[in-house]
């Protein structure tokens, strides 16, 4: 089992590649995730302060799967994509897809 927080969201980063969201929601359960807690990300609208990002990883082939948690919202490298751009996160584990 994980030390994950049981009643914190995990925002799922797919890069447009839906067909992979319920294996990957999948996958994250069986390191302690609920799946009632698993949402797809939203462009618009980040996750709240202490919540899980899982995100496909390299966006165009995906190998892995890299858990993070949210730190705060005054990030400005850019890294992220639309709302997600100015969200502080630390990296927490990397999961083989396969």
């Amino acid at each position: 089992m994980s030390n994950y927080s049981s009643d914190k969201n995990v925002h799922i980063i797919v890069h447009g590649q839906r067909q992979l969201f319920e294996s990957i929601k999948s996958k994250l359960s069986t390191v302690g995730f609920k799946p009632e807690n698993m949402i797809l990300a939203d462009m618009n609208k980040p996750g709240n302060q202490g919540d899980y990002v899982a995100m496909l990883w390299p966006p165009m082939a995906p190998q892995e799967i890299i858990i993070s948690q949210i730190i705060d919202f005054e990030g400005t490298n850019g890294r992220g994509m639309g709302a997600w751009a100015s969200v502080n996160q630390k990296e927490l584990q990397r999961i083989p897809i396969n």
